[in-house]
């Protein structure tokens, strides 16, 4: 990672930071506690996301993740590791690959003017890291999307019933 790119990062945490704390300060000033509450529920959720993150070791796949929710006004994703607390060693380069290789595709499918929020969820079963994409339906084509899909040789499955989940295996 270059200086340049943690700069960047130390920059939109600091923002987020600020805009949280602007949120809890204006809640406190009209006195509203469950808004506060609720605030706080939402940081507390987002830190154990970045903590579940951190626990499955793969630095260059968090920080494109993190630079994708700050950079994309069309992607946000929530994660979620379901691991057990227990470290896992997964090949940090080739899981990006494959994320960056789904990411290339998406776009192509986007409705205009859509922000498409999804969840990204690492499940360890066995000793496989299994990894579910999901996003709401809201695309152009959903049957040629998931056709394109499932040419990714990684792909194990493609589901569209009420949302769209990709999921594969990561060794």
């Amino acid at each position: 990672m270059k200086e340049q790119d943690v700069v960047e990062m130390l920059r939109h945490y600091r923002h987020d930071w600020l805009n949280d704390l602007q949120l809890l300060l204006g809640y406190a000033q009209l006195g509203k506690l469950d808004r506060i509450e609720n605030k706080i529920q939402h940081i507390i959720e987002r830190s154990n996301q970045e903590r579940g993150l951190d626990r499955l070791n793969i630095p260059k796949t968090m920080v494109w993740l993190y630079q994708l929710n700050w950079r994309s006004e069309s992607f946000q994703l929530e994660f979620q590791s379901d691991t057990n607390d227990q470290s896992t060693i997964v090949d940090d380069e080739l899981l990006l690959t494959k994320i960056q290789k789904i990411f290339q595709i998406l776009p192509s499918y986007q409705e205009e003017f859509q922000q498409y929020r999804g969840q990204l969820i690492f499940e360890k079963v066995d000793h496989l890291l299994h990894i579910h994409l999901i996003f709401d339906q809201n695309w152009t084509d959903l049957d040629a999307l998931k056709e394109e899909m499932d040419s990714l040789s990684f792909i194990d499955q493609v589901m569209i019933d009420n949302q769209l989940e990709i999921v594969w295996q990561q060794d």
